[in-house]
């Protein structure tokens, strides 16, 4: 069976410019209020959400619209800092040049400023790995057997009946089905 992948193309730290082994940074691009955003991300694999600091230059005009969302929550960082989190459809949201979905709920916060990071919500979503390059200072994020992942990600939301995909929604049904 032939594995098919699609790699997170690494980006330079946008604060620093510079490529390094110790953070790896990508673009994710959406839509949103009928507007093409994209955002450097920094993966994180130690991050439960997905969040995205509302200071980013491309989402400022948004920012009120964003607030006054209904879905809220709070999430903490790693030093135990409390982060407002505002949930908000975007459309066309685009990992990688194979992965793109129609409509997802994502994170946003006041609290990071212009920093965004990519966390487990989305990333669990994939079979990911983290391969180390022998010929660079630094590795590669893959994303496996993205296609299957895209499908059943299709079948989740129609059985639940709503029109995007919800992560944190999925990771608790997963939660449930191996704790029983």
């Amino acid at each position: 069976m032939k594995i098919n992948k699609t790699e997170l193309k690494k980006k330079a730290n946008p604060a620093t410019r510079a490529f390094n082994r110790e953070s790896y940074f990508t673009d994710i691009k959406f839509v949103l209020n009928t507007k093409p955003v994209k955002i450097t991300t920094k993966i994180d694999t130690g991050a439960t959400y997905t969040v995205i600091g509302l200071e980013n230059k491309g989402l400022i005009r948004f920012k009120d619209k964003i607030m006054k969302s209904s879905m809220r929550g709070i999430a903490y960082d790693a030093s135990g800092t409390e982060l407002k989190l505002y949930g908000y459809i975007v459309e066309n949201f685009r990992l990688t040049d194979e992965i793109t979905l129609d409509k997802i709920k994502l994170f946003f916060s006041e609290d990071i400023g212009n920093k965004a990071l990519l966390g487990m919500d989305i990333l669990s979503l994939f079979d990911f790995q983290y391969l180390k390059e022998k010929r660079q200072n630094y590795g590669t994020f893959w994303i496996n057997n993205y296609d299957e992942a895209l499908k059943e990600l299709q079948v989740r939301r129609l059985n639940k009946d709503i029109d995007y995909i919800d992560p944190i929604l999925i990771a608790a049904i997963d939660d449930t089905r191996e704790n029983q």
